[in-house]
């Protein structure tokens, strides 16, 4: 079912924040963008997340606004590998989200020309291509290992655990939560920081170690749900 050997797997997760901590600020330090919210950005959520109708578009923007890389950054990027041993090993990127993207080019950059796959939960659709996009926006070209509109979608050197959860299916529920839960996995969102609170935790309380070590539980989870799957299959 997954062909690639383990160990040329770089497993990779992120964490996202809105571009600031409230409204008041983001309309004063980006005036144009900030119009554009007014004008589809707070549109948007609203119609893709209809449980949010009671929220002003502030309380909306603190919650979901780091859903989107136009009006988010990215304040982890954690990865994880598996040594030859069978060892799980991580690193993260925190701090200035140049810095954070700069290195994350660095790496991705190295583990392309060594023949790694990249893999996540999701990848596809969120974390690559919100880490290409902010990397353009700060002006940081983007990785080749990054699938962009040139890439079919065979060649593409990503593993997406949701994909492969779904089983070609596009019904049904496939959360990392339940897809760990499901498989007899540990659940790696039990702490007290959440996706849904990681604004508000990020601007108000600032313990960023906290979010690395979500990150991380993520990256976690979805090496041993490979591992797993690679068992059942004899891999």
């Amino acid at each position: 079912m997954i062909k690639n050997e383990i160990n040329k797997i770089l497993f990779l997760d992120i964490e996202t924040v809105g571009i600031c901590k409230n409204t008041q600020c983001f309309k004063r330090d980006y005036p144009e963008l900030y119009d554009v919210w007014e004008l589809s950005g707070y549109d948007y959520f609203s119609r893709h997340y209809p449980e949010d109708s009671t929220l002003t578009p502030s309380e909306v923007f603190e919650k979901r606004s780091g859903l989107l890389p136009e009006f988010g950054r990215i304040v982890c990027v954690s990865v994880g590998f598996v040594t030859p041993k069978g060892e799980n090993k991580f690193e993260s990127y925190i701090g200035d989200e140049i810095e954070i993207l700069e290195k994350t080019k660095t790496l991705l950059d190295r583990v392309d020309k060594l023949g790694f796959t990249l893999c996540g939960h999701n990848i596809k659709t969120f974390d690559l291509p919100y880490i290409a996009k902010r990397m353009l926006i700060n002006g940081i070209s983007v990785p080749k290992i990054i699938p962009d509109f040139n890439t079919k979608p065979w060649d593409a050197n990503v593993i997406d655990t949701k994909e492969l959860w779904n089983f070609n299916s596009f019904k049904g529920l496939s959360s990392l939560q339940l897809v760990t839960a499901s498989m007899g996995l540990k659940n790696p969102k039990m702490g007290e920081v959440k996706g849904e609170n990681l604004h508000k935790y990020f601007y108000n309380d600032g313990d960023i170690k906290k979010i690395e070590e979500y990150c991380v539980g993520d990256v976690e989870s979805t090496i041993n749900l490979v591992k797993k799957i690679k068992e059942i299959y004899g891999e």
